[in-house]
């Protein structure tokens, strides 16, 4: 709770219109949460500038489905709320919940038509119509969700899930879908309900900080990722597909709050809590600017200053997990690989065994990109490490661009290693330590390899020519691979755009003496000789 008081602040300002390309923009709301409709009307939860206590500075507003104001304060017209964040309608009454309590408005005349409090509750969180004269609540603090039978104003809890925040029901196929924050903000998941069964976790979703959550037809679900608390100058839109259980991702300019899908228009309502405004927009149109954040390499930390010892983790996971989806890294202290893949972590530990490691985690150097396939090929027949690298060699088009490389399928063989963890100083030099490390050999496997090709030029940033790590399917396999043969395999290369090198800022890296490197022909130019 205070954690979360320390997080949230924000400002009422005039409310303006700015239409960006497809996008409509709407600013002046007050730390915006949620949007909802009933097909005709628009309204938007305001939580004022506190958040998370009653401070009775909340307030509902009306917008038109193409974004013009319609009535900054909607409601209440008497009394108060205090932080109003999710909304919903049943037979014409706004439903808004407010910390402990729900209250519900009539939209034809605004009065206060509704008012339930839990004693129990103190974050009351999102809400939906569940069925005729029933709605759904989530409680974040306790986890619980309830279910509110608004005609005898009662109620009993059908579940309860840790930190959970957006709820969602498809009444044609009778599903109940939550998303949850996780225990620091980051760490969510996502779970269904189907009839008067458990919630079930959905699986296949890189943890985030999930906030709202939306049927866009029986088959996927819209869910809306803060990514990160502060706020990175960006969020994430996950598009879930039930029927082959993966994740779709979309990049959005700010983190968004409670998003609503229109199903007639196809259009995505975003509130921006930070930035006190609604976005309006759609999947074409995201999918545009989202394009231009695919295959960019990030990379933290330098490849010499690492192997000359600066094992010492300095980025959190959390951070990595913002610059991309796919890629290697080291662990803090080295005990093994990083692989990153699917926007979740794995670490490939010394003794073999393979966890996800928690968001706080550091890491001494990575390098990650959002992936995606710009040339793909499949081989249907066995083929050696130095056969397949020599025919992606042939297909990379530009010898001095850096390269994503992912490599799917079925494995005859792959042997990887690890180095062990270093607990003391003077950290060695990793050549010093060859000698330590384990390695594993797998037969039959199916797996990635997800790897990158650096040209000459930068090695020493990185490692010139491939490297690769390997992941099994079940995510028990792992580590840095040095052979391979497989015999059903596909080839996903991706030309990255641009190369973002942060440099490490701690005392070990600013003392760090690199080896002096001669460039005779540079010197020469610098002199003018």
């Amino acid at each position: 709770m205070n954690k979360i008081k320390q997080i949230f602040t924000g400002v009422l300002v005039l409310m303006q219109i700015v239409q960006l390309n497809a996008q409509t923009i709407i600013n002046g709301f007050s730390m915006p949460e949620s949007v909802v409709s009933d097909g005709k009307r628009f309204f938007v939860s305001n939580q004022g500038q506190d958040v998370i206590n009653k401070d009775g500075d909340g307030f509902i507003s009306e917008i038109a489905k193409d974004g013009k104001l319609i009535a900054l304060k909607f409601a209440p017209i008497t009394g108060v709320l205090n932080a109003p964040k999710g909304l919903t309608i049943e037979n014409n009454v706004l439903y808004v919940a407010d910390l402990d309590r729900i209250v519900g408005f009539d939209i034809n005349n605004r009065k206060t038509v509704f008012e339930l409090t839990i004693p129990d509750a103190h974050l009351l969180n999102d809400i939906c119509k569940v069925k005729s004269g029933l709605i759904a609540v989530t409680e974040t603090t306790s986890g619980n969700i309830y279910e509110i039978d608004i005609r005898t104003k009662s109620y009993h809890v059908i579940g309860n899930v840790p930190t959970v925040n957006g709820i969602s029901y498809n009444s044609a196929i009778d599903q109940l879908a939550i998303c949850t924050s996780g225990a620091t903000l980051g760490e969510g998941a996502v779970y269904l309900k189907s009839g008067s069964g458990e919630f079930q976790k959905l699986p296949n979703i890189p943890n985030g900080f999930f906030d709202g959550i939306e049927w866009m037809d029986d088959n996927r679900l819209l869910l809306s990722d803060w990514a990160t608390f502060p706020t990175k100058s960006f969020g994430k839109l996950w598009i879930y597909h039930l029927k082959n259980q993966q994740p779709e991702l979309l990049l959005t300019e700010e983190s968004m709050a409670d998003l609503f899908y229109d199903r007639a228009t196809q259009k995505i309502y975003l509130p921006q809590m930070f930035k006190n405004r609604i976005v309006i927009t759609d999947k074409k149109e995201l999918e545009i600017r989202h394009m231009d954040q695919y295959n960019r390499l990030y990379q933290y930390g330098v490849a010499d200053a690492f192997v000359g010892g600066l094992y010492k983790g300095v980025l959190p996971l959390k951070e990595v997990k913002l610059k991309g989806d796919f890629g290697l890294g080291a662990p803090d202290m080295l005990d093994g690989e990083l692989t990153i893949l699917d926007g979740n972590v794995y670490q490939t530990k010394a003794t073999g065994k393979t966890i996800e490691p928690e968001n706080g985690f550091k890491t001494p150097m990575s390098f990650v990109t959002f992936f995606k396939a710009d040339t793909t090929l499949k081989i249907g027949t066995p083929i050696s490490e130095n056969a397949l690298l020599k025919l992606i060699n042939g297909l990379l088009s530009n010898k001095n661009s850096v390269y994503a490389i992912k490599i799917s399928g079925v494995f005859e063989h792959v042997k990887t290693r690890a180095f062990p963890p270093i607990e003391k100083k003077p950290f060695p030099p990793i050549t010093t330590i060859f000698d330590r490390q384990h390695f594993f050999t797998y037969s039959e496997t199916k797996g990635t390899l997800v790897g990158f090709y650096f040209p000459e030029y930068l090695n020493g940033i990185n490692s010139k020519g491939f490297h690769f790590h390997f992941l099994s399917v079940d995510k028990q396999q792992g580590g840095h691979v040095l052979d391979f043969r497989g015999k059903t395999l596909k080839i996903e290369l991706a030309e990255q755009k641009n190369f973002e090198l942060e440099i490490p800022q701690d005392d070990a890296f600013r003392n760090f003496t690199f080896e002096t490197k001669r460039n005779e022909a540079l010197e020469r130019v610098e002199q003018g000789q």
